[in-house]
């Protein structure tokens, strides 16, 4: 059931990335949803289950779109890993840690997107790329973060409580 339903988040949240929020860039910018999908999943499930989600999003976008093959695989993974590490006691129902968590993701991301796809091909502009591509971009994902961690709290909470009654169901 979690596979499915992770598996269909994950290509929803491409199918969306790279079709409706295109339509709805401002500056020319578009929010990067799978950033926040990684960040909550991290948060929700743990630093393992939030890296292998992190890897697949990641993967999805390199097969579909990326340059590199296994960039933002690499990158998904990474910040999956660092996003459900170290908050294993954190309420989960609290929705501003999230939000600081994938506002901070976001610039790392960007980051090394820059210094992977642009520093090694010579172009060194980079007030320009932080100011038309990585301010943008990071503050359209920090709009969207509280309903999307809502969504994926959701979620995950429905997925929980159904394996837990399967759980129960299969025990007795």
């Amino acid at each position: 059931m979690r596979i499915a339903c992770i598996t269909a988040l994950i290509i929803i949240n491409y199918v969306l990335q790279s079709t409706v929020f295109i339509r709805f860039a401002i500056l020319g910018a578009t929010p990067d949803t799978a950033i926040i999908f990684i960040v909550s999943y991290g948060i929700l499930r743990g630093d393992v289950e939030g890296a292998i989600f992190g890897f697949f999003a990641g993967l999805t976008q390199d097969l579909f779109s990326g340059h590199f093959i296994g960039l933002n695989a690499m990158l998904g993974m990474l910040t999956g890993f660092v996003a459900g590490k170290p908050f294993k006691d954190y309420f989960k129902d609290n929705y501003f840690l999230p939000f600081g968590i994938v506002v901070s993701a976001t610039l790392a991301y960007q980051l090394l997107v820059f210094f992977t796809n642009f520093l090694f091909r010579g172009w060194f502009n980079f007030g320009f790329y932080f100011a038309t591509i990585i301010i943008p971009r990071t503050i359209y994902t920090a709009l969207l973060t509280m309903p999307l961690y809502g969504l994926m709290f959701v979620i995950n909470s429905k997925i929980e409580s159904f394996e837990n009654n399967r759980r129960t169901f299969f025990k007795e």
